[in-house]
């Protein structure tokens, strides 16, 4: 019964003991066959390269390499370990090697962001006029309704999510982004209202409001909806967007954020009313996943957001 642990396993426990240059020296000597070349590649000298090979055959208890007439010849048990030694240099390569820098004005590359539609306006516009002149930098909005927001960050579908977020999840992080006012809306010649609105009047309209029902939208569970008045829902949709559009048409009535309908094209048809009790406001974060922490080109892109929703 063989009872030595498996080569990559016996690697594993021998690095403990070994340095870069250790492994640098083995991998190189494989490479060449020969220890002088080795050394010259290195830049080390005869002396250190014998004492580094000395110390490898020590460590992991074997010769490595055989002298020949013309070099070395590996040992079965260098055959073995080449591979988990170049396995470790090329994660040692990555963990040392400095990290590329983002330019917006060159770099090609396609940002994908979560959001609800409300940032199509708000957002996209002054994104594009960033990087205006690199046609290498492009944008893709996925909104919100389609898909989950955990599980399109996860899956890298989207690069950065903004929306009104849970923090719960471990392998996420965020940051406030926006806070917005909501106010009632209605439209302008409403038969009951002109110019304020009263509990009575919420109670007893019809409303157009946002489809919380599981499935009805992605991430209905993480929206915050205190404070609101009883309410008769008449029209439920996926869309900020369609509150607005809907009741600038009907008698129903509606809450909406003051940004949104102001950049509304139906906002000339739409009264804005102060709500007879206080409502809770919208707060937006942004998230990202912790593996696109220092992404250099999504922190540029996550310095953008923050400075553009700043002016909001």
């Amino acid at each position: 019964m063989n009872d030595q642990p498996p080569p990559d396993a016996a690697f594993g426990q021998a690095l403990r003991h070994l340095e870069i240059k250790h492994l640098l020296a083995f991998e190189a000597i494989y490479s060449t066959r020969n220890i002088s070349r080795a050394g010259q590649a290195l830049g080390f000298s005869q002396p250190t390269m014998s004492n580094l090979l000395a110390t490898l055959r020590a460590v992991l208890d074997d010769r490595l390499f055989l002298r020949q007439p013309r070099g070395v010849q590996p040992t079965s048990r260098a055959d073995e370990l080449i591979t988990p030694v170049r396995s470790a240099l090329r994660e040692i390569e990555r963990i040392t090697k400095p990290r590329a820098s983002f330019d917006p004005e060159n770099d090609t590359r396609e940002f994908k962001i979560h959001a609800l539609d409300i940032f199509e306006s708000l957002l996209i516009p002054s994104l594009v006029n960033r990087v205006e002149g690199n046609p290498g930098i492009t944008f893709k909005l996925l909104l919100a309704p389609k898909v989950p927001i955990v599980e399109a960050l996860d899956s890298g579908e989207a690069d950065i999510a903004i929306g009104m977020l849970p923090r719960n999840q471990p392998d996420l992080r965020w940051q406030d982004v926006l806070s917005l006012d909501l106010v009632v809306i209605a439209r302008k010649g409403h038969p009951r209202i002109d110019d304020q609105v009263t509990l009575q009047d919420l109670a007893e309209l019809g409303h157009v409001a946002m489809d919380m029902a599981p499935g009805a939208l992605a991430n209905a569970h993480l929206f915050s909806l205190k404070n609101r008045p009883a309410r008769r829902d008449v029209v439920r949709v996926t869309r900020p967007s369609a509150i607005i559009e809907i009741v600038a048409q009907t008698d129903l009535v509606g809450y909406a954020n003051r940004r949104q309908l102001a950049a509304s094209p139906w906002r000339e048809r739409i009264q804005a009313l102060e709500p007879p009790v206080p409502l809770s406001t919208q707060d937006f974060q942004m998230t990202w996943h912790l593996r696109n922490q220092d992404d250099p080109s999504l922190v540029w892109l996550r310095d953008e957001i923050v400075s553009i929703l700043g002016r909001v």
